[in-house]
């Protein structure tokens, strides 16, 4: 089973962050077979990178038990760096993991946050179909894609990880999404975000 997961800072943990980093980069290393994303989401547009406003891990585990206990010993969460902890099963909508994407490090990279609005379901029309293939037309862009899901594996939202020029052509992106034309998401949310982990010296 793949899960998404994401913690969301409390104000003012920067220094709480830096001293547990290592902690949190040992907690990780032994999944990181089982990772398909992971890195931290940061304030700004793309053209300044400041603050890091919380951490996304995205990975395969054998059960609900076994994600749960990955995300909540994990020691930012252990530690109550986080404000709030987003977690949902996932199911990955491209071929490849983060860790196959060929990145362009001029690029900044986005989050874009898409749940689904109450009572929405996608079926397996034409709906679905339009939104595979405009997704498919955009995935060369894509470190990550992949649909939010319940407990029970029904749909419930999108979640994109987009390397572009700037956050106007993400905003551009999920404008044109099927899903979001048709009314299925909820509140959309377009942060900046990069790849994490001790080798790219980002504090996710």
């Amino acid at each position: 089973m793949q899960f998404f997961a994401w913690g969301i800072n409390k104000p003012g943990v920067k220094d709480q962050r830096m001293a547990v980093i290592h902690d949190h980069w040992n907690f990780i290393e032994p999944y990181e077979p089982d990772l398909i994303a992971r890195g931290p989401v940061l304030a700004g547009d793309g053209s300044d990178r400041t603050s890091v406003l919380g951490s996304i891990h995205i990975l395969e585990q054998p059960s609900w038990a076994d994600a749960e206990r990955f995300v909540y010993d994990e020691p930012f969460a252990s530690n109550g760096l986080f404000e709030k902890i987003v977690f949902s099963r996932f199911a990955l909508e491209l071929d490849r993991t983060q860790f196959e994407f060929t990145s362009n490090p001029e690029l900044p990279r986005f989050f874009i946050y898409c749940p689904a609005r109450d009572g929405a379901t996608v079926g397996s029309g034409e709906l679905k179909a339009a939104h595979e293939t405009y997704c498919a037309a955009h995935d060369a862009s894509f470190v990550c894609r992949g649909a939010l899901l319940t407990r029970d594996g029904a749909w419930n939202g999108s979640v994109y990880f987009m390397e572009v020029p700037s956050q106007a052509e993400a905003e551009t992106f999920i404008e044109g999404d099927p899903y979001n034309v048709a009314g299925l998401y909820g509140q959309v949310q377009v942060l900046l975000w990069t790849m994490g982990g001790r080798r790219n010296l980002s504090d996710d």
